[in-house]
Formats: structure tokens, C-alpha cells, sequence
């Protein structure tokens, strides 16, 4: 049962508490992709998978928070709020939603320039919230086997799943410059703003001719179920 708040009213809303008390927040990023995705990308995978796990577990969908943690893109295209202006924001939702009765918040992560200020958000709520209420945070990429990208064979496999309409193939080409240092190396110079187009060349991680819709499928199932099962454990 999805319950998206977008066009809810006050009185829908009531009564959907009868039958769930928890809430799914998606979160991404305006940022550049590439010349083939859109800079919503982010925000829209996280949007789409938000609505398909809460399909499966029963919770309400909020409309998606755009605008994310992304200065490692600049030169190009992004929108990037601070990390403690996202933090206040998205804590700041969370206290909202639980003087709504809300008791079961998740925070569905679609961007990895996030994931620093996601990892406190439970230190930064700690005594603001009623006993009961939980707030957890779940990367959606942690759900897959294969190995994640940046507008390479992954995300827009995922993307071609959810919006063909938006893809533009004829444009896809792989990083322009040979990734060669180690996953740590690479996850400790991309905190640096502007480090992702000297890195890539080109803005992609990955290479994106790769892509199909049917492997996007197969990825969201795989990303749906594991989410379902592990907001199950988490309830």
C-alpha cells in the first residue's frame, strides 16, 4: 500500500493512519549525469523506488527532496545545498512528521554526496522526537550486487526502467579518463569539491553503451525486494 502525500488531503490523511504508521522520504540531487541523463536523476530514481518499496511494506511517500550535497561536480551543472542545510532540512521533516504521527521514518538515499550527512542524522534528532519514533536511513544502491556508477551501465539502465523518454543513447559515452587508483583513493579524493570532472573527464563513472531497460528492471526488482526485507528488520 502506497500512500503518497502529494495530492492527499487532511482527511485522507487520517485515515490512512489507521493503517500505517510509517513514512518514506526519497532524497537526491540536481547534478550533472552526463550528456545523456537528466541532472534529476538522482531524484528520480529515488522517487520511483520510494513508491514501488512502499507498494510492498505500507508507508506514506513524500515528495522527493531535490536538492542535495554535490559541490564535487563542480564545474558542472549542480545545485548544492551545505551539508548542515540538508541536515536541518531533513531533520526539521522528520520532527514534522512525527507531530503528525508519524512513528517509522525512512530516509531513502539516491545520492552518495549524501551520505555524510545522513550518517548523524539519528545523533541530531536524539531527544527532539516522541520515545516511539524511529528515523533510519537506507542507501538504495546497497541493495544490488552490481557494482554502482555515475550515469554509467547502472544508473542509466535504471533510468531507460523508469523514463526512456529521458535517456539520449546517441550521447552516451563511458568516463573519458582511465580510472586506475583504488575504491579508497577514489572515495576520499571525490569529497573534494570539484574532484569529479577532473577524475572522469567527463562527468560519467562507468560506461553508460552498456545500458539496457530490461537490465534496469531486473535492478529495480532487486532493489525493491531487498529494501522491502530490510524495513522489515528495521520495524
Amino acid at each position: 500500500m502506497s500512500v503518497p502525500v502529494v495530492g492527499m488531503s487532511e482527511h485522507d490523511f487520517k485515515a490512512a493512519l489507521k493503517k500505517t504508521r510509517r513514512a518514506i522520504i526519497p532524497v537526491g540531487s540536481l547534478e550533472q549525469h552526463g550528456s545523456h541523463l537528466p541532472v534529476y536523476t538522482d531524484s528520480l530514481i529515488a522517487e520511483y523506488v520510494a513508491r514501488s518499496v512502499a507498494d510492498r511494506v505500507g508507508a506514506f511517500v513524500l515528495p522527493v527532496i531535490s536538492y542535495g550535497v554535490s559541490f564535487e561536480h563542480k564545474p558542472m551543472f549542480n545545485v548544492s545545498l551545505r551539508n548542515s542545510t540538508l541536515s536541518t532540512l531533513i531533520c526539521d521533516v522528520c520532527i514534522s512528521l512525527t507531530e503528525n504521527r508519524i512513528r517509522k521514518i525512512i530516509i531513502l538515499n539516491g545520492h552518495h554526496g549524501n551520505i555524510g550527512v545522513f550518517q548523524y542524522i539519528a545523533q541530531e534528532l536524539h531527544g527532539r522526537l516522541p520515545e516511539a519514533a524511529r528515523v533510519h536511513t537506507i542507501h538504495y544502491w546497497h541493495m544490488m550486487k552490481a557494482e554502482f556508477d555515475h550515469a554509467g551501465e547502472v544508473e542509466t539502465s535504471l533510468v531507460l526502467a523508469i523514463a526512456p523518454e529521458l535517456v539520449r543513447m546517441d550521447r552516451a559515452a563511458p568516463n573519458s579518463k582511465k580510472l586506475s587508483k583504488s575504491k579508497a583513493a577514489y572515495s576520499s579524493i571525490t569529497n573534494v569539491p570539484g574532484s569529479f570532472p577532473k577524475i572522469t573527464g567527463n562527468g560519467v563513472w562507468g560506461d553508460p553503451r552498456k545500458a539496457t531497460a530490461a537490465k534496469g528492471e531486473k535492478w529495480i526488482e532487486e532493489i525493491t525486494a531487498g529494501l522491502a526485507k530490510t524495513i522489515s528488520e528495521l520495524a
